[in-house]
């Protein structure tokens, strides 16, 4: 009984903290809109004035740049979050959630070499999940759109142009091309792994076996000695030695 009535007082005195901090953000918001609408009333009524005191004008200047300020702080806040969270909507499948966020990070830094290849990502993902859908191909156009414009924006950014690589392969069956966007990260990155392996895998796909097995063989110079990924390619070697008849003790 006792704890009974001591769970209602404690869920009652709860209830009133919770509504008493909304309150108050409510209020110390609707505080600062209304602090940034006086000193915006007061910036025109200074400007407006035909004498324009040096005092006036510098006190106006210094209050109306803290707003901006703020502001720009927000949106860089927003963007990041935006980002951050299309990246846990990924993870968890819910492509179109992530394009949404990503769509508003667009809005606030369009010129943000990041975001399109997050969007460029983003569709990708969406274009495998709607593939028999009729819907893939409008999705993978929208990746290969958002890869270029990421390069356009920041050629040197490996993790687009390698994400283009792949859709090349994987959603256009353009191997040259996807082939020549690893090749360029090389140039860059000798040692990108991830680049040698899709490398090794699109020579092979088009019977270029000597070229295959030569960047596998890159890889067991750059990966570590027993790590996984280097006998993944060992694997592949041996996998393309017994297809070329050669014997290797």
């Amino acid at each position: 009984m006792f704890s009974f009535i001591w769970s209602r007082t404690v869920c009652g005195k709860r209830v009133i903290e919770i509504a008493l901090l909304s309150f108050f953000l409510v209020l110390s918001a609707g505080c600062g809109n209304l602090n940034e609408r006086r000193t915006i009333w007061q910036a025109n009524k200074v400007i407006g004035q035909e004498t324009k005191e040096i005092g006036e004008l510098q006190e106006v200047r210094g209050k109306l740049k803290r707003i901006i300020h703020r502001k720009i702080q927000s949106v860089e806040l927003l963007e990041t979050a935006d980002r951050t969270l299309a990246r846990k909507y990924m993870d968890i499948g819910s492509y179109n959630l992530a394009e949404e966020v990503l769509k508003e990070a667009e809005y606030l830094k369009p010129n943000n070499a990041f975001i399109k290849k997050d969007l460029g990502e983003c569709y990708y993902f969406l274009a495998q999940s709607a593939v028999g859908t009729g819907e893939d191909e409008k999705f993978f156009s929208l990746s290969k759109k958002y890869y270029e414009a990421s390069l356009s924006l920041d050629s040197g950014l490996v993790s687009a142009r390698y994400g283009l690589g792949l859709l090349l392969f994987f959603g256009f069956n353009d191997v040259s091309g996807a082939i020549e966007e690893m090749k360029r990260i090389l140039e860059d990155e000798p040692d990108n792994v991830e680049a040698h392996f899709a490398l090794g895998r699109f020579y092979y796909e088009r019977n270029e076996y000597g070229k295959s097995l030569g960047e596998y063989i890159a890889l067991t110079r750059i990966l570590p000695q027993g790590s996984e990924r280097r006998k993944k390619a060992e694997q592949n070697i041996l996998r393309i030695n017994s297809e070329l008849g050669i014997e290797v003790d």
